[in-house]
C-alpha cells in the first residue's frame, strides 16, 4: 500500500506542477481565452489542497489511520466537486467550447477518482478488502498518461480552434 500512496503522491505533485496565470475569479468569461484561463484557475485552485492532502493521507497510511485517510480523502472529493459543480455552471465560450468543457469535467472527475480510491482504501474492513481497492486504485493511476494527453491535446485544439496561444507554464 506505501507505493500506491507514493505514487499517488507523485501524481499530486504533477497535477500541481501544471500552473498558469487565472482570470478574473469573479468575472463570467466572455471571449474563449477567458473562458480557458477560467477553467485553469480552478485547476491552480487545487495544488495546495492536493498537496495537503497528500501529505496528510501518507502520514496517516504510514500510522494506518484509515478514518484519517478517509476524513482526507472525503474533503478532497468535495474541493474537486467545487470545481466540477463550477465548470458545470459556466456556459461555454468559443469554438468546441462543449467538447472541451466535457473534456476538462472528465479530467476533473479522474483526479475525484483517485480520492474516491484513498477513500475505498480507508473504508475497507479487511485487509484483503484494502488490498483490493489498492489493486483499483493502481488501474486508476495507470490512466494518467492516457488522461492528461486527452487533456492537452483538448486545450491545444480549444485554443487553435479560437486563436489564442497558450504559455508554456
Amino acid at each position: 500500500m506505501r507505493s500506491i500512496l507514493t505514487g499517488a503522491l507523485v501524481l499530486a505533485i504533477i497535477f500541481a506542477a501544471c500552473k498558469s496565470r487565472s482570470a478574473d475569479a469573479g468575472a463570467t468569461p466572455q471571449t474563449a481565452s477567458e473562458y480557458y484561463e477560467k477553467i485553469i484557475e480552478l485547476e491552480e485552485t487545487m495544488s495546495e489542497p492536493l498537496l495537503t492532502t497528500e501529505a496528510a493521507i501518507k502520514a496517516r497510511g504510514d500510522k494506518q489511520d484509515f478514518e484519517g485517510i478517509v476524513r482526507s480523502a472525503k474533503a478532497m472529493e468535495d474541493t474537486i466537486d467545487i470545481r466540477i459543480n463550477a465548470i458545470k455552471k459556466m456556459e461555454p465560450v468559443g469554438h468546441g467550447g462543449e467538447d472541451f468543457k466535457i473534456v476538462v469535467t472528465r479530467y476533473f472527475e479522474y483526479i475525484k477518482s483517485i480520492y474516491t480510491a484513498y477513500r475505498t482504501i480507508g473504508e475497507a474492513k479487511t485487509e484483503e478488502d484494502r488490498m483490493k481497492a489498492a489493486d483499483k486504485m493502481a488501474s486508476t493511476i495507470n490512466r494518467q498518461e492516457a488522461v492528461m494527453a486527452n487533456l492537452q491535446a483538448a486545450q491545444a485544439q480549444f485554443a487553435a480552434s479560437n486563436h489564442f496561444t497558450i504559455d508554456a507554464r
